[in-house]
């Protein structure tokens, strides 16, 4: 009987669902597809799932390969997956059980091949450190963290199997909004991973592509606020819902790389980390007007206390007269290193680098920045950031809200250029913006400083 069906018909791919399954045949191992609601991403994902394993049995007579579909929790891996497969898989295609030795799983019949999908959770990544999947589904990818998805990758390996294969589906958000943007979407590759950066293809989908959505989902859809719909339903990646901070705009924050004037009032900040990026900012303020920039940036990774004090030094200018560097509190904790008892912010004074305790409430750093974000007098916001920030830019704008404290930035992302931000904004003091705009009798009105946005000599 399988051998007389369609199997084009059992699947009733969509256009763009096509696409991306085409992908694999074209050599793809990475392949995001969405970006969107409403495209049909789960159900692709658990068809697809079967598809490659009758696929595999057809050209290689692999049977009892086993594959991963996951979701971020079981609650959404039961919504998302097991009852939708309970409805539109047939009898005959296999049976949805729980067994000792492989857990929940789709079993596939044995005229089919008699693959397994493994129906798996990620509340704990690390069990599936030591597993082996022939495919790795994942249902939301932007609901996982970077570490995840390395954790995933690694466990990509079946005997026989070459071409194995990492198939995931999202909307733009969430805690790993920032590192699938920039892996699929702005194919910014970090140094590890130049090797197999053309593996990866992104197959946008918009509620647009499937027409079997009802009028009023459409009207749910375009009811919602601005930035919202505008992920929703035209897979814009620069805003999302759940942003923390949504009225970041790249455009109105970012500027040209400049140097501030040695008479502006110059500090650093720094949040530590080894496994973790170490992020150190370099803020200017201009005196006349108050407005922040922040202008350099260091940002890396698995580097030692001796190693991060030495490469803020040699990036700090005889002439740029820092005050202060506001420093991450946890830098004073005590430590051992042999006999000897010292703290990390007295290995960065051998070196010159002297830390001052940062302000680090989390709940005020994000209204500090969230008012210093808003426009000033002049039209222009309190703070910007040089373009030769380049992590700042990547990373804070894609920082979601906390699920548990919607005033907090949810901790789980990549928030080490933020949390630098928020050590540097600690003297910063809120109080009520003026209405008017700056009145200073000293300015002249052919002065830089009142001059066009456009300028790019203005000095801001």
């Amino acid at each position: 009987m399988i051998k007389k069906i369609n199997f084009d018909e059992l699947l009733h791919w969509l256009p763009k669902q096509q696409m991306a399954w085409q992908a694999i045949a074209d050599g793809f191992k990475y392949i995001l597809y969405g970006g969107a609601r409403g495209p049909g991403k789960s159900y692709f994902l658990r068809w697809a799932a079967i598809a490659w394993l009758f696929m595999i049995y057809k050209t290689l007579g692999l049977q009892h390969v086993r594959v991963g579909l996951f979701c971020e929790t079981y609650t959404d891996l039961r919504d998302r997956q097991i009852t939708k497969m309970r409805l539109e898989f047939p009898l005959w295609m296999g049976e949805l059980k729980e067994t000792k030795e492989d857990g929940l799983c789709y079993f596939l019949c044995e005229e089919m091949g008699s693959g397994i999908i493994a129906l798996r959770n990620l509340d704990d990544p690390t069990k599936y450190q030591s597993s082996e999947f022939a495919a790795i589904f994942v249902d939301e990818l932007t609901k996982i963290l970077k570490s995840t998805f390395d954790v995933l990758r690694g466990s990509l390996r079946w005997p026989g199997i070459k071409n194995t294969l990492f198939l995931a589906a999202t909307n733009p958000g969430s805690i790993g909004h920032a590192w699938v943007k920039q892996l699929w979407i702005d194919k910014d590759f970090p140094p590890e991973m130049q090797k197999i950066k053309h593996k990866f293809k992104f197959i946008q989908a918009l509620p647009a592509d499937n027409p079997y959505l009802d009028e009023g989902y459409w009207e749910d859809l375009n009811s919602q606020p601005e930035d919202v719909r505008r992920a929703w339903v035209e897979g814009d990646w620069t805003i999302f819902s759940g942003q923390a901070f949504p009225n970041w705009r790249t455009h109105k924050h970012v500027i040209d790389p400049l140097t501030p004037p040695d008479n502006w009032l110059h500090w650093r900040s720094l949040d530590w980390g080894y496994a973790d990026p170490f992020c150190c900012l370099w803020f200017a303020k201009n005196p006349i007007n108050g407005r922040t920039i922040v202008y350099k940036e260091a940002y890396f990774k698995d580097m030692t206390d001796d190693m991060q004090a030495k490469t803020i030094k040699d990036m700090t200018l005889p002439n740029e007269n820092i005050i202060y560097t506001l420093a991450d509190p946890s830098m004073w904790a005590r430590k051992s290193l042999g006999a000897v008892v010292t703290t990390t912010a007295q290995e960065f004074a051998k070196y010159g680098v002297y830390l001052s305790k940062a302000d680090n409430n989390r709940l005020q750093g994000k209204r500090k920045f969230d008012r210093l974000l808003n426009d000033m007098p002049d039209g222009i916001p309190g703070i910007l950031f040089t373009s030769n920030c380049a992590n700042c830019i990547r990373t804070i704008p894609s920082l979601a809200r906390s699920e548990r404290n919607p005033e907090d930035v949810d901790p789980r992302g990549e928030d080490h250029a933020w949390a630098s931000v928020m050590y540097g904004l600690s003297n910063f003091v809120l109080t009520t913006p003026p209405k008017k705009p700056y009145n200073n009798p000293w300015i002249k009105s052919n002065d830089p400083l009142m001059e066009s946005r456009d300028n790019a000599n203005k000095l801001w």
